[in-house]
């Protein structure tokens, strides 16, 4: 019976640990970028994108809204279908990835697309890396400046 309670205790010690783990992806954030590039296949820093962006994500979904030099917007808005967390609680190290199926728009055009996000923290600094999965060369990064939580 004893063997039995402690079985019982590790049990619900590890599930606790784990929805205590998880509970930092559950945020939801607007991020704001200070810079847009494309990475290169080496994961270096490419060619700076002309255009801003404002960004929602939660465990959820995703809306990423740009806004283009000659002052159109265009959108990627969508649900994720798989969520991997790494990353710690205050989102100054460690990663989330997300699978998303993902809707890209631009008000006269709209296509349906698969997705990979991944939100990345290193001392403290916060990046966005979106890959179109039929286009994996082509590497998107917004280096976020500001975060707020939404609640």
């Amino acid at each position: 019976m004893k063997i039995m309670i402690r079985i019982f205790s590790l049990l619900f010690l590890l599930l606790a640990s784990y929805s205590i783990a998880s509970a930092q992806c559950d945020k939801k954030y607007k991020l704001k970028p200070e810079r847009i590039v494309t990475l290169q296949a080496d994961g270096s820093e490419g060619e700076e994108m002309p255009f801003t962006a404002e960004i929602t994500n939660s465990k959820d979904s995703v809306i990423i809204t740009v806004t283009l030099p000659d002052g159109n917007t265009a959108e990627i808005r969508g649900k994720h279908s798989e969520t991997v967390c790494k990353m710690n609680a205050d989102y100054t190290e460690g990663t989330i990835d997300y699978k998303t199926e993902a809707q890209m728009s631009n008000g006269s055009e709209s296509r349906q697309m698969k997705m990979s996000f991944t939100l990345e923290a290193k001392s403290g600094k916060l990046r966005l890396i979106g890959v179109p999965e039929d286009q994996p060369g082509e590497k998107i990064c917004f280096i976020i400046k500001e975060k707020e939580e939404v609640k």
